[in-house]
């Protein structure tokens, strides 16, 4: 019998043992997710850190853009003995009134932050204030914000990051997130028992972040705002922009805007627009080298003779369409250096409608270059009837943005290529060294070799006695051509003659180019009542500063003898 009730209850313990077991087995195996989670919630709280991004490096290995190190100081309110103190000396050190953070010290009990984005070189002091006045719950935790040396300095290229968020918003920082990395990180601050943060347990990070290297040249960027500057103070347009690009390359070395933005205090700016690339506009008689390019390829122009330029209008399909002088006889070269509007649409309505816009959708126009974050593709659509190739063949009734005329003007000077515009060079990565490199892609052939000579020639006329003559260099030979759009007016529903868009857009030096230029403006202002605003009178004249610097700051000889310059005679 007492065998019997040994066994009993031997087996009675082996069987308790085993459920033991069991259940322990049970809350390790299936209820481990669930009770750690628990066990995190009481004991854990989780708090958002901004993760450092790749850096952003100009063409010179300059620092545009930088994730600083910073730190977040919080306290525990209830735990801190002499809050008069705290608050006294850590004012001295944080540079905050010291009834701020006694506000702060006294209207919460628990987990306070005290400051952040506070400089990462602090640190020591204020672990060394903890220690000396022995109040252990005032904790430090590690984060970043995104700094920009330059300020302002190519800004709106460059873009911004959130700073709650740690991503980028706005240009090249948008666009390259997933490869500048960045973003929310998280740590673990352990609580006590009653649910107080008292120290760091963990951090949790997840990017991988790798560097840029842009095709900006700060030092170019920096004389083209400069100048940039000095015209928007003169002339103040509503928006204006300065684009400088290697022609060869596709390799934008500056792009000037205004308005732009200091991308360190993002918030403060309610235009965050970067115009090269946002917005698209009529590029009125930029548009017309293409049309003698074009004639040229078809056959249907002539150098010899002289065209009748109507003295100052036209008639098209019953529409009369004027132009800025009362031209009478003009060669065709002479309708490009001197711009006369009647002299192009009669060039222009001796061409096959649909040869002419594919010429113009060859040359890059009607599609984004998908470059940039939120880029235009500008508007043209082919009209076939011939007062709408007359507007076309005049830069009116379609529309084009600043990157798409340096791209076409950039063809004119490098051989008749179209390039994809870049602004980044290399993506590097911090750890390894390793290197991708972005090398240029060329879209087509979109002019001929014939079309080339007699555009390169036109070109340098315009500079030197033609529409853009008031802003020839000294020193350098230039090539281009000046552009003038009225603008739409909603009031009277018409063209307005007060308002105009103004472009100069060509590349220098003429015989071996190194930089395309594009200068735009909106509603540029008169300087003299008597003033006629066009891209001759606004736009060009920002050249000559423009030119004579740039060149000389990459120390290229002139290449004009004595200052002076022989235009050649027509053929």
């Amino acid at each position: 019998m007492n065998k019997t009730r040994v066994y009993i209850f031997s087996g009675l313990i082996i069987i308790g043992l085993l459920l033991v077991v069991l259940r322990l087995a049970y809350f390790q195996i299936y209820k481990r997710d669930e009770f750690l989670s628990y066990i995190q919630k009481q004991y854990y709280t989780k708090e958002n850190i901004v993760l450092p991004r790749g850096t952003i490096f100009d063409s010179n290995g300059k620092i545009l853009g930088i994730s600083v190190p910073t730190i977040s100081i919080y306290a525990i309110p209830r735990y801190i003995e002499n809050k008069k103190e705290v608050a006294k000396n850590l004012s001295k050190i944080l540079k905050i009134p010291e009834r701020t953070l006694l506000k702060k010290l006294y209207n919460h009990s628990r987990y306070v932050v005290l400051a952040e984005n506070v400089d990462k070189s602090l640190k020591p002091r204020i672990q060394n204030l903890k220690k000396m006045l022995k109040e252990w719950n005032i904790g430090i935790i590690e984060s970043s914000i995104r700094y920009y040396p330059l300020k302002s300095v190519a800004g709106s290229t460059i873009g911004f990051v959130s700073r709650k968020e740690g991503i980028g918003l706005e240009g090249l920082e948008y666009k390259y997130n997933k490869i500048l990395g960045g973003g929310i990180g998280k740590i673990l601050l352990m609580k006590d028992a009653t649910g107080n943060p008292f120290t760091i347990e963990k951090e949790i990070k997840k990017t991988d972040p790798k560097n840029l290297v842009l095709t900006i040249d700060s030092n170019i960027q920096y004389i083209t705002e400069e100048i940039l500057r000095d015209f928007v103070r003169e002339r103040k347009p509503k928006e204006a922009a300065i684009i400088i690009m290697n022609p060869f390359t596709g390799e934008i070395l500056a792009n000037a805007t205004y308005p732009t933005y200091d991308p360190n205090r993002y918030w403060l700016y309610r235009n965050h627009k970067n115009i090269t690339f946002h917005s698209a506009y009529e590029p009125g008689s930029l548009a017309k080298p293409f049309v003698l390019a074009e004639a040229i390829d078809e056959g249907v122009v002539n150098f010899n003779r002289r065209y009748y330029c109507g003295e100052g209008k036209i008639v098209v399909d019953g529409k009369k369409i004027r132009d800025h002088k009362k031209f009478k006889m003009l060669t065709a070269e002479e309708i490009i250096i001197y711009s006369s509007n009647v002299g192009a649409i009669k060039l222009a309505l001796k061409l096959d409608p649909k040869k002419f816009y594919k010429k113009l959708f060859s040359l890059g126009f009607g599609r984004s270059t998908k470059t940039f974050p939120g880029e235009a593709s500008g508007i043209l659509r082919p009209d076939y009837r011939p007062v709408q190739i007359a507007y076309a063949s005049i830069g009116q009734s379609w529309t084009a943005t600043p990157i798409q005329i340096a791209l076409a003007y950039s063809a004119i000077a490098n051989g008749g290529y179209l390039l994809k515009p870049r602004l980044v060079k290399q993506i590097v990565d911090p750890f390894t060294g390793e290197k991708k490199e972005f090398k240029k892609e060329v879209v087509g052939k979109v002019l001929s070799d014939k079309s080339l000579k007699k555009l390169r020639e036109v070109l340098i006329k315009v500079v030197e006695i033609g529409t853009a003559k008031k802003g020839k260099s000294k020193y350098f030979t230039i090539a281009g051509k000046t552009g003038t759009a009225q603008k739409y007016d909603p009031k009277i529903k018409a063209l307005s003659n007060e308002k105009f868009y103004t472009w100069f857009a060509g590349y220098f030096p003429a015989e071996n180019p190194k930089f395309t230029v594009v200068i735009f403006a909106n509603e540029p202002q008169k300087i003299y009542r008597w003033e006629r605003i066009g891209g001759g009178s606004v736009s060009s004249p920002v050249l000559k500063a423009l030119v004579d610097r740039l060149m000389f700051y990459i120390k290229e000889k002139p290449d004009k003898n004595g200052g002076s310059y022989a235009v050649k005679n027509s053929p």
